[in-house]
């Protein structure tokens, strides 16, 4: 009779040992400081994230993000467009699951004060993040000034070394993004040209992998949902969002305010309408722009990377 009890027992304990291991583990979402992810954080905040089912995870700089991504500590990434379509070329099964937002004035090219003109960039030692969106801004701030690459000097960077290669005088010119840039703004150094001048071209998306997709569902339907209840608490109570915000990107809510200003920030029909509508001609001409300028070899098939509405 003991025995029997010991077998049930044992075939009690078993079963729970199965079931845990179909629990999905934590989804890891990395990103870096950013206006534009900053709302995954806000839906953190708000408690709409479950820990045990997502994991934001905040690095530095983009470099760190990708190699992350790659090395497969990180399952889903904030990056830019041209960033997730180079990814493409060594990553061939990537889903792009979100768009955060449209740069409209946020990424910047950041000069000294005695550089007046982009002529004027000739010669002139410009650090910039290779790995980042940076290196689609240089190849497009060249195009407009009608200069090669070989008539500056490009010094390869991470974005939080561009405060202090601009005051050391290391460099004249820094590619750089708020808080960043605005903080470079704020202590005398000049916005030269930004993403206004680019129209529509610096986008910033969610992107995961095909196989997380089948095997996170859950956690990436669990994130898709908190992000749009925050991206609503945002626009519902702008006072209480900003504040909760701005702490965690050193700034005052009145700055956030501006940074905002200067993003897209599509709400829910919008996204559907883009991606379902606009993306895959905004990633033909994205993908035509980086081969003209060297960033890409081939030109991207669109298709298989969108998710349209199966997370929704």
């Amino acid at each position: 009779m003991r025995l029997g009890k010991q077998v049930v027992f044992l075939l009690v304990i078993t079963s729970l040992f199965a079931c845990d291991w179909q629990i999905e583990k934590p989804l890891r979402v990395g990103t870096i400081p950013w206006a534009g992810y900053e709302i995954l954080y806000l839906a953190r905040d708000l408690a709409y994230y479950d820990d045990s089912q997502i994991q934001l995870k905040e690095l530095t700089t983009t470099t760190d993000i990708l190699n992350a991504f790659r090395q497969g500590q990180l399952d889903a990434i904030a990056v830019t467009l041209d960033e997730a379509l180079r990814l493409t070329e060594s990553q061939a099964d990537l889903k792009f699951i979100l768009i955060f937002n449209i740069s409209d004035g946020a990424d910047k090219l950041i000069v000294n004060p005695d550089i007046t003109s982009l002529a004027e960039l000739k010669g002139k030692r410009i650090a910039v993040e290779q790995s980042g969106v940076g290196a689609y801004m240089l190849s497009q701030v060249l195009q407009i000034a009608n200069l090669a690459p070989s008539d500056t000097i490009i010094i390869p960077s991470t974005v939080n070394q561009h405060s202090m290669m601009l005051n050391s005088g290391e460099v004249d010119a820094v590619i750089s993004f708020d808080p960043i840039a605005y903080q470079l703004q704020k202590q005398g150094y000049i916005n030269l040209l930004d993403s206004r001048m680019l129209p529509g071209q610096i986008v910033d998306v969610l992107i995961t992998k095909d196989l997380v997709l089948k095997e996170q569902q859950q956690n990436l339907q669990h994130l898709l949902h908190g992000y749009w209840k925050a991206r609503k608490y945002l626009a519902d109570n702008p006072d209480d969002a900003l504040s909760r915000i701005a702490p965690r990107l050193g700034v005052s809510t009145e700055e956030l305010s501006l940074f905002y200003q200067n993003l897209i920030l599509p709400e829910r029909e919008q996204q559907r309408t883009i991606f379902n509508q606009q993306l895959e001609k905004i990633i033909e001409q994205m993908s035509a722009l980086m081969i003209e300028s060297g960033l890409l070899k081939n030109a991207i098939d669109s298709q298989p990377l969108l998710v349209h509405d199966s997370l929704e």
